[in-house]
């Protein structure tokens, strides 16, 4: 999702200026109500995509297969993008100087719902040792499920506790989380040797550096050459052939397939003592991990999809769970379809059809006869879904949300709250309209801007 909500309110500035006088000041937090009333539509439209499947074809090929090809070699490029970098990215490493010379109110809220304190920035921003960046270039892979941090911390960094949006899950320090296996190119380390600020295909940040391994020329040409292949499930354990285990793969991890004496299995990167990758083998089912790209067919899409399913959200992959641009990302990569980390690019990976001069109405016809079930992508700012087709008339959204917005109140503090459903759902364009407290002006059709084709 990584949408970023910047609205400041007088409580908070006033907040911090006293922080920054030295005072400790608590922010008032209203009460929130975070709703557990149901939405309707999660009663009225079939939890079930393989319903939506059936209807749209089940088996039929969404994309020729020469495209699909073409796709999965551009995935290909991408995934191992990192490898092939002789220099940062352009503005990536200004952009990570800048996050850590913020001061006063542009440091936000820790995890105590405080300001964060002067003496611990300054701590965390000399440990960066920011002013040698970059100091090195060393290709790695990830050897675990890790996050990507704009921060080298754990931390959090919340733009307002005292509003919905602005506080938890809503880590803004949270870049994107990344699977075992994934390609890096480290830039930098922190002092105490604890961080690395690293480059992927998908983006950039601070990663821990007991989650990454260096490679050598033989381990990459290995990676490179090797047959890819996808998992097809989540919670996957990868153990070796001892028994160890190595790391857990989700739907969306890329490995390559190491097929041996007729069974199926997958190499998996290790870290040795010193900080260096190993190749081990995990035995894997057949159906755990597939060589890609897999045909693209809406039900070979409703399958992985029915498998998140009411998965819990997780803003940028937080906790391992997935927000609605990973699920994404996720959902079609067994696919060969290379999807950037954030709605708003995603909206630009296809064929774009403009929404948002569209009254309700007119979009949502547009929606129902321009855009192929399973294919298109609907995008608003801060979040995206994808269209599966129609439902008694009304077009179906399968979407991992957070919350739906409510019309502030005084339990709100004068907020607009959220009515939270937190979790992957099969919804109308207008989830919560029968609620009474739900701003029909902040309904998602009416913010709904592009309707994306994938593949053209």
């Amino acid at each position: 999702m990584k949408n970023t909500y910047r609205s400041v309110v007088p409580a908070f500035i006033v907040a911090c200026a006293f922080a920054l006088a030295g005072c400790t000041v608590s922010v008032p937090r209203p009460e929130l109500v975070y709703e557990t009333s149901t939405v309707r539509d999660l009663t009225t439209f079939p939890q079930n995509l393989m319903i939506f499947a059936d209807r749209a074809g089940r088996d039929r090929q969404l994309l020729p297969p020469g495209k699909s090809v073409e796709l999965a070699a551009l995935y290909k490029k991408r995934f191992f993008a990192a490898w092939n970098q002789s220099r940062p990215g352009k503005g990536n490493v200004e952009y990570m100087r800048a996050m850590l010379n913020r001061s006063g109110v542009k440091r936000g809220f820790a995890e105590n719902f405080q300001p964060w304190s002067s003496a611990r920035w300054s701590a965390m921003r000399e440990n960066a040792d920011i002013g040698a960046m970059p100091s090195l270039r060393r290709p790695a892979v990830t050897v675990c499920h890790t996050s990507l941090r704009l921060l080298p911390t754990e931390r959090p960094q919340l733009s307002n506790p005292a509003a919905p949006g602005q506080s938890f899950p809503f880590d803004e320090a949270q870049q994107t989380a990344l699977h075992v296996g994934t390609p890096l190119i480290l830039l930098h380390v922190t002092r105490d040797g604890a961080w690395y600020y690293a480059e992927s295909g998908v983006a950039c940040g601070w990663v821990r550096a007991m989650d990454v391994a260096a490679v050598d020329e033989n381990f990459r040409n290995t990676w490179k050459e090797a047959t890819l292949a996808v998992c097809h499930d989540d919670g996957v354990a990868l153990k070796d052939e001892s028994g160890h285990f190595l790391a857990h793969a989700d739907i969306g991890t890329v490995l390559p397939l190491a097929r041996q004496d007729g069974e199926s299995g997958v190499l998996v990167p290790a870290r040795d003592r010193n900080g260096n990758a190993y190749i081990a083998r995990a035995r894997v089912s057949a159906s755990a991990f597939r060589s890609m790209p897999q045909p693209l067919t809406p039900g070979r899409v409703a399958e992985l999809g029915n498998r998140m399913m009411g998965q819990s959200y997780g803003w940028g992959g937080l906790y391992g769970d997935r927000d609605c641009s990973s699920t994404l990302r996720d959902l079609f990569a067994p696919f060969g379809l290379w999807l950037p980390r954030n709605s708003a690019a995603q909206a630009g990976s296809g064929q774009q059809i403009k929404l948002q001069d569209l009254s309700p109405e007119k979009k949502e016809r547009l929606i129902l006869d321009e855009g192929i079930p399973f294919l298109s992508l609907i995008q608003l700012p801060g979040h995206i879904g994808l269209y599966i087709g129609s439902y008694n008339g009304q077009a179906a959204f399968f979407h991992n949300l957070w919350g739906l917005r409510t019309a502030p109140s005084p339990a709100t503090g004068g907020w607009s709250g959220r009515h939270i459903l937190g979790r992957a759902v099969v919804t109308s364009l207008r989830p919560g309209a029968e609620l009474p407290d739900i701003d029909e002006n902040a309904l998602l059709i009416h913010r709904m801007r592009v309707l994306t084709i994938l593949g053209r």
